[in-house]
Formats: C-alpha cells, sequence, structure tokens
C-alpha cells in the first residue's frame, strides 16, 4: 500500500487547531474557529490563552493542551508570535500549517528576510508552511475555510490554484453570481512549503474534484510542475492560464531557432504536450468553468448548430471557423426529418427556425440533430421566444443530452425573458452562454482538451529508430570543442554529429585560399556553393557571405576572393578561416524549411518546425514540441505550421516526402534527448523534395553540463526508458519479459488486477477494490518516468502478453527517497518473481540517485514481509496503525 498524500492534512484533516492571541470576543481569530465549528465537519479547536474559557472544552490556553492529534493548526497571532508557535506546534508532532498573520510593518527587504527565518524554522522542525500573509485555501464539500476572506463560496466539483489571492478573490465572487462552485481554491503566495505540482497530485485522487483551473504566474520547478499537469490531465480537465505572455527572458539570441522561439511559445507546447487547455484571459477562464462539468469522451470534433433565426446562427459558425472547428454535416435520413418539420427553415448545418418558439418542433429538432451520428457536438441557440415555451423544455432537453451522451451547450441571448430558461438550464447542469461566440468557445475548450490527450498518451522512447545513432562518437566530438574552450561546433564538426545521428547532410570542404576553394570546388562537383567559413558569424547571408550557383572553375577563385573582402568589410572584427564549398543542390521541387533545437530555460529542450530559407525571421511560421517525440507527435509537428500545405502537390511540383521530413524529425528528437550539452541547434535549410530530405546548412551550439546531472534531467517529459527493459527465466523454464509499463497497457493491467484474489488485492491496497475505474487505470499506467517507474513482468501465452506481477516506486516529496509496492499474480506467487521484480526496482530506484526505498505493509501479509526481510528491509513499527508495519531499506 502507498501512503496517504502529505497534503491530506491540509485539506481533509480530521481536527483542526486555530491559534490566536487576542483578548477580543469578536477578533479574528474567534470569527475564524466559529466559522470553522459551524462548517467543518471534523474536530475544530481555539487555541488563546487570553479567551481559554470562551468556548468551555473547545478552547486552550497552548496547542498541547488539546486532547489527541490536531492534522491542521491555523495561526493568526501577531506576527512576533509566529515562529513560537512554530516550534510549539511542531512538538505536538503537527506537521501542517497556515499562517493568516498579517505582516503590518514590514516591507521590501526586512519583509523577506522575516518570511526567510519562519521558513527556516518550519524547515528545521518538519512543518509545511502556508503563508505568512497570505489568502490561504479553502474546501469547501468539507467545511473548511482556512482563509481571512469574507465572500460566500459554494460547495462544487472545480477546483481552482491561484498564484495571486487576489484572482482567488475575484473567481469566487463571480462563481456565486454564476452559480459555480468548488471543489478546493488554493492561492499559492507564500505557500513555502508546498509545491504546485503536489497540490495537483492530490487533486488528481481528490473525489471532490472533477475539473481544475490554474491561474500561473511563473513556474520555478518545471519538472515538477509539468509532471503534476500531465498526472492531473490523464484524468480530470485541466485549464491554465497564464499571465506575462509578452515577457521573455532576456538571452543571447544565436540562431534563428533562437530568434523566433519565445517563452510563451514554448508554454504553448508544454500545456499541448501535458493534455491542458490553455485560456487568454479571465473570461475564457470562466467560459471553461461552466464547460468542462459536462465534458464527454468526445467521438470526434464536428458540431452541428440549432438556432432561431440564421443571423445567430450564423455568427455561430464564424466563430467555428475562427476556432477551426469543423461543420458537421447531417446525414441524409437526419436532414429529411427536420425539412418535414413545418418551423424548421434550413434543414442543413446550421438549423434555424424563423418562428422564434421553444416548441414540440424545436425539441424534435433536437433530437434529430443530437442523435445523428455524424455529429459530435450540438450547440442550442435560443433568442426571446415567441408564444409559450412547451412545459418541462428544460428537461427534455437534458434528457436529449443524456440519451446522446454528447456535449450540449445552449446560448440563450437576451435578458429576463430568457432568463428562466437560463436559471433552469443551469439548475439542470447544461452549461448557458449569453452569446454564440462563447458557446462554440466552450465547445473549442472541449475539443482542444480532446486532441491533447491524445498527445498526453504518448510514451516515445528517446531512440525511436531502427538505426541506432553513434551517440557516443557525437558526444566525443562535442567534448572535444568544449576542451578547447568553444561553444559553437563549426560546420565540419555539427555536419559529423548530424551524420552520427542518421540525418542526411551535404557534403562540404574547407579552403583557406583561392587555389583551395577549385581543388575543392572539382571535388564536389559543380556548381557550388561558396560560404563565409568563421566561427563569429552565424547568420552568413546578412554579411554577404553566401555566394551561389558558382558554375565553373574561373569563378571560383573570384567567388572567393570578393567574398573575403566584402566579409572582412563588414566584419572586421571577425575571424575569417577561409570558406566552406559544397555541391549546389537544384531548388527544383525543393522545399526549404527550418528544424533546429532550443534549450528553455525552464522546460529544456524543445523541437522547433517551420518555414526556412532567408525569410524566416519575417515569415516566423514556426511550430514547437517537446522531445521525446514518436511518429505521432513528429506527425502533428509538421501538421502546425503554414509550411505544412507546401508539402502537398502545388505549382506543378510533386508531394514531398513526408516520412522522410518525419523521420529526420525523430532523429533531432534523439539529439535532444542523448546529447544535454546541446544548447541549439538550428537547421536552416533543410531541403525536401519528393525523394529525400537533406541538411544544407547547420549551426550547433553547446555548454558544459551540471555536475552530477543524470540522464535525462535536462528534459522536461522522461522519455520511456525502455533501456530498463529485462529477460529472465524461471526454473521452470518459462521465460519472462520485464519492461516499464507504458499507456497502452491499460487493458493488461485492469485485465491483472480483476484477475487477483480478494485477500490479494485487499494485501495490494489495503481496502476492498471492487471495480476498476478508469481513472485507477491512467494513475497506474500512465505516468511519469521522471519521479516514478513501474515495471511489469510478461509471459507469452498463445501469441498474447499476460501481466503475471507489477512494482513500482514513487519518488517521495522529499527528493531522496522512494515509496514502492509489489504484487504478483496468485498462481505465479512463490515462483521468485516477486523477488526479481523488487531486485530491478531496487536498481533503477539506485540509478535515479534516491537514498532510501519505503513503504506500508499490513501485518497479516506475512508473504510481503517475508520478501521484504530477504531483500534487506528493515522492519519497524507504524507509529499511528498497528495493523500494518513501516519496512524501509537505505539504497
Amino acid at each position: 500500500m502507498m501512503k496517504k498524500h502529505y497534503l491530506t492534512h491540509f485539506f481533509d484533516p480530521a481536527t483542526i487547531a486555530v491559534i490566536g492571541n487576542s483578548e477580543r470576543s469578536d477578533s479574528v481569530d474567534v470569527r475564524l474557529f466559529e466559522r470553522l465549528r459551524d462548517e467543518f465537519k471534523g474536530k475544530t479547536w481555539l487555541i488563546n490563552p487570553r479567551l481559554r474559557g470562551l468556548f468551555a472544552n473547545k478552547s486552550f490556553a497552548t496547542v498541547d493542551q488539546v486532547p489527541g492529534r490536531v492534522d491542521l493548526a491555523i495561526i493568526v497571532t501577531p506576527d512576533s508570535l509566529i515562529a513560537e508557535q512554530l516550534e510549539r506546534c511542531a512538538d505536538v508532532g503537527i506537521d501542517s500549517v497556515v499562517v493568516l498573520s498579517h505582516l503590518d510593518d514590514r516591507d521590501g527587504f526586512m519583509r523577506r528576510q522575516f518570511v526567510e527565518n519562519l521558513t527556516r524554522v518550519a524547515e528545521r522542525r518538519g512543518i509545511r508552511m502556508w503563508g505568512p500573509d497570505c489568502y490561504g485555501f479553502a474546501r469547501p464539500p468539507v467545511g473548511i475555510r482556512a482563509t481571512l476572506d469574507r465572500g460566500e463560496i459554494r460547495s462544487g466539483k472545480i477546483a481552482l490554484i491561484s498564484h495571486s489571492g487576489a484572482i482567488c478573490r475575484a473567481v469566487t465572487d463571480w462563481a456565486i453570481a454564476n452559480g459555480v462552485g468548488f471543489s478546493t481554491i488554493i492561492s499559492l503566495e507564500q505557500a513555502g512549503g508546498v509545491y504546485p505540482g503536489d497540490i495537483l497530485d492530490y487533486l488528481v485522487i481528490d473525489q471532490q474534484t472533477e475539473c481544475i483551473l490554474f491561474y500561473a504566474e511563473g513556474i520555478k520547478d518545471s519538472r515538477s510542475f509539468l509532471s503534476g499537469l500531465r498526472g492531473a490531465a490523464r484524468s480530470k480537465p485541466v485549464i491554465v492560464l497564464k499571465s506575462g505572455r509578452h515577457i521573455e527572458t532576456p538571452e543571447k539570441v544565436m540562431s534563428h531557432t533562437g530568434a523566433l522561439v519565445g517563452n510563451d511559445h514554448v508554454f504553448n507546447a508544454v500545456l499541448e504536450r501535458a493534455g491542458i487547455v490553455r485560456a487568454d484571459s479571465l473570461t475564457d477562464l470562466f467560459l471553461a468553468a461552466r464547460a468542462f462539468p459536462i465534458h464527454r469522451i468526445m467521438r470526434g470534433e464536428r458540431i452541428a448548430i440549432l438556432s432561431h433565426g440564421n443571423g445567430p446562427a450564423m455568427m455561430a459558425c464564424d466563430k467555428a471557423h475562427d476556432l477551426g472547428l469543423p461543420m458537421a454535416t447531417l446525414g441524409p435520413e437526419k436532414s429529411a426529418q427536420l425539412a418535414s418539420l413545418s418551423s424548421i427553415d434550413s434543414s442543413d448545418n446550421p438549423v434555424y427556425s424563423g418562428g422564434f418558439e421553444v416548441g414540440e418542433e424545436f425539441i424534435k429538432a433536437c433530437d434529430i440533430i443530437a442523435t445523428d451520428p455524424n455529429v459530435d457536438f450540438l450547440i442550442l441557440v435560443i433568442t426571446p421566444p415567441k408564444g409559450k415555451v412547451v412545459a418541462e423544455f428544460e428537461e427534455q432537453i437534458a434528457a436529449i443530452q443524456k440519451k446522446s451522451f454528447k456535449p450540449l451547450v445552449v446560448c440563450c441571448m437576451g435578458g429576463d425573458t430568457v432568463e428562466p430558461i437560463k436559471r433552469t438550464l443551469q439548475q439542470k447542469g447544461i452549461p448557458v452562454f449569453s452569446s454564440p461566440d462563447n458557446a462554440v468557445k466552450a465547445a473549442h475548450f472541449l475539443v482542444t482538451y480532446q486532441r491533447n490527450r491524445t498527445f498526453l498518451l504518448q510514451a516515445p522512447a528517446s531512440l525511436e529508430n531502427t538505426v541506432e545513432p553513434d551517440v557516443e562518437g557525437a558526444q566525443l566530438i562535442i567534448e572535444g570543442v568544449l576542451q578547447e574552450g568553444r561553444k559553437t561546433l563549426n560546420q565540419l564538426e555539427s555536419r559529423a554529429v548530424l551524420k552520427a545521428f542518421n540525418i542526411p547532410v551535404n557534403p562540404i570542404q574547407i579552403a583557406r585560399t583561392p587555389n583551395e576553394a577549385l581543388v575543392a570546388a572539382e571535388a564536389v562537383g559543380f556548381p557550388v556553393v561558396l560560404k563565409i567559413n568563421s566561427p563569429d558569424i552565424v547568420h552568413k547571408t546578412d554579411v554577404a557571405g553566401v555566394t551561389l550557383n558558382v558554375l565553373n572553375a574561373q569563378s571560383v577563385r573570384s567567388a572567393y576572393k570578393k567574398m573575403m573582402e566584402d566579409v572582412q568589410q563588414k566584419c572586421p572584427d571577425a575571424r575569417l578561416e577561409g570558406v566552406i564549398v559544397e555541391h549546389m543542390v537544384a531548388a527544383g521541387s525543393n522545399r526549404e524549411l527550418l528544424l533546429g533545437i532550443k534549450s528553455d530555460s525552464v522546460f529544456g529542450p524543445v523541437i522547433v518546425f517551420g518555414h526556412g530559407g532567408s525569410l524566416v525571421e519575417i515569415l516566423r511560421d514556426i511550430a514547437i514540441s517537446l522531445p521525446p517525440l514518436n511518429s505521432v507527435l513528429a506527425s502533428a509537428l509538421v501538421d502546425s505550421p503554414k509550411v505544412s500545405r507546401m508539402l502537398n502537390n502545388y505549382h506543378n511540383m510533386p508531394a514531398a516526402n513526408r516520412a522522410e521530413l518525419e523521420s529526420i524529425i525523430l532523429r533531432v528528437s534523439e539529439m535532444a534527448c542523448e546529447l544535454p550539452w546541446i544548447r541549439g541547434l538550428d537547421i536552416n535549410p533543410l531541403v525536401l523534395d519528393d525523394k529525400r530530405g537533406l541538411v544544407l546548412d547547420a549551426v550547433i551550439e553547446v555548454d558544459y553540463l551540471p555536475p552530477a546531472q543524470r540522464r535525462y534531467e535536462h528534459m522536461a517529459i522522461h522519455p520511456y526508458p525502455s533501456y530498463l527493459q529485462a529477460r529472465w527465466q524461471l526454473r521452470s523454464g518459462t521465460d519472462i519479459f520485464i519492461r516499464p509499463i507504458r499507456p497502452e497497457d491499460s487493458e493488461l493491467e485492469r485485465t491483472f488486477i480483476e484477475g487477483l484474489s480478494q485477500q490479494s488485492r485487499f494485501y495490494r491496497f489495503m481496502h476492498n477494490v471492487k471495480m476498476v475505474t478508469p481513472e485507477m487505470l491512467a494513475r497506474f499506467t500512465q505516468i511519469d518516468y521522471h519521479r516514478e517507474l513501474a515495471l511489469v513482468a510478461l509471459v507469452e501465452e498463445k501469441g498474447k502478453w499476460t501481466e503475471i506481477g507489477i512494482s513500482r516506486y514513487v519518488q517521495n516529496p522529499d527528493g531522496a527517497s522512494c515509496e514502492f509496492a509489489v504484487v504478483v499474480a496468485d498462481q505465479w506467487q512463490r515462483t521468485g518473481v516477486g523477488y526479481k521484480l523488487m531486485e530491478l526496482l531496487i536498481d533503477a530506484a539506485r540509478q535515479k540517485g534516491l537514498k532510501y526505498m519505503d513503504g506500508i505493509v499490513l501485518k497479516e501479509n506475512t508473504g510481503m514481509r517475508k520478501l521484504a526481510r530477504a531483500m534487506g528491509f528493515e522492519l519497524r513499527d507504524h507509529d499511528q496503525d498497528e495493523d500494518v508495519v513501516y519496512v524501509i531499506k537505505k539504497l
């Protein structure tokens, strides 16, 4: 069994102590205590030496007088007493504290120093501290309001995480007026001991939360943040709004790739790869808050519109086109049924009625469209109706949505006339919007979520090609460059590294005199291209450093001489080391493309693809994706920029070899994974025709690695760890294949868990698991290899793989230890499978640099206790549960 999440004491405590020091009975601490006493489902205590008799047996002078354990302490004392109260909390075992005390007389440096001192006290005593001087958090479903904000907060299924307390107040105020409730509201202001990634982890397993809204201002621990986002998005929609989109990190731009890619481009790519929907404004965040409570597994992206009048229908169509949403083509049978309705003026999508009635025929039209298999999403647009609204209209709309199991949203245009319809539909759980634009935006949010989930489920290895690259050779070249004190590879070195990864390059020769240029031209074959060779010049075209189409021997020497003179005049301080000579590739049907790597200061390497050539920074037609990539992700990257249209047949040119392009992109992704020294790669142009792709120019920039950096630690997304695969044989001769789990293993995992005996399931989960839910499968199979690992043992039976055991670890928040679990199918127990799975898991944890592995085992599970001893674990009594033992091993 895995331990409870450490945030449980914050968000689902059994007991809360409010600690104050005011002598007034209407003070902040008293009001906070009274609110918790009335709303919180657990026990609440007031700790105040001046008011210890105010609430009989509910108030005490000091926290050590409280009977039993306190899970959460909320401190609202003057700031001079905070450190003392933290020490007292630690003395009685309280490890979760919210400090709401206001820092009145401290500004700037003094304030920062005071907060740092408190943080050091909390860290030294093992306390996770929220605050001081912060909004705090609220958990309406369990009655917790660890905040001084007095506004009403409704209970619901949406969680809000915000870097700003002001945003929390604005959103909750908006929510009251719009009937939106929350499972959790969290401000990350001064949340020094609590991290966004960990909060997201908790919300994944929180049954009160169905959708997560996140307002972000800055990302510090990118890996934890991204890991938390991906973990949450696997089972719940996550919508992120980030401010500061136009603030770029100042850095020296050394290539086209670096000049084109800004921080916000990378953040977009991160969210897309994590399966996240991005909101561009608070309005969009509010829209998403309405739309996602009805999210369904959408079968596609085709939307249909049923509207009062042609005008609103056209407005909705225009917005759908702007957002790239395809309009559904209704089936012939459905169109005929719609045409038979007298009040329907158009039986093609969009369907509209000129009668402006909300009657039986409008309901019939809605049902006809919703049951059309060609429709994936339905938008109803209602204006102030003529005549009486059909009885139980709202119930019938809700029934249609439930029967079709398709997302349905309603736009109610108007004011008081449509307000009763709007209110009743909202009560039925159907999202209602005030304009066609907003209704279509809601559809777009849901479609984007489904699209991005496709990327989320990809788990590429670092090496996706069948031909192994010469990683060691490329590493030696880079290390040699760094040893010489250089950080930019020359053209020969850059092309050698590309060739080591099987990327096709145009051969070159270096010439340092006019005669050498002539010899080089004869060697590579006319016509040729001359390019200036200088470690100080990146953009050669800008300084007359490129001469194209040199046709014969007589022209080579004069072209060499002229280039050297021109460049020397434009760049008098540049070191000129002759020219690069290469064969001139005819334009023909070639497309000029850009492909590269940029190392982002927050999220590490990203792959950049787009329109290449000399106009690249003017056109700025690029797309970005996070490595590692596989064929699905590479194809999506190619589709993203406008240049993708040029890859098809056009202007009498045959379609470009897209498969070759995607293969080269995958090889660049391999470079990003296996060569962490790379800070920038700029391939421009990569020419592509119907037969092949070829690199004509490349610049690679490198830098030293941080000390003790582990494999793939430079990446935001850990590649699938194929290097951990192992084959093993039982004494019976049965072959066992052990490998890390993949997202596509969900059915294998479901069959395995359902095949366990009731006792084995109870031993593994410590409660009776009656049904394996999709959320459980997502959590078990869609893992983040940076901080967790699951090894599955498989046997092949009749051409099919069967899971017979699994071991897993999850890294603890301390970053130095991990918690493990292991289970083996009943018929395969006592065969050595469990021992082997644990042996490989421990080896992997050591490779990761973890120092300890621990876990919790039921005392009655004698087999697991025996295995733990055999593996060298120390068994200890658990300090809070006498039915289990705590096991720990130093790695």
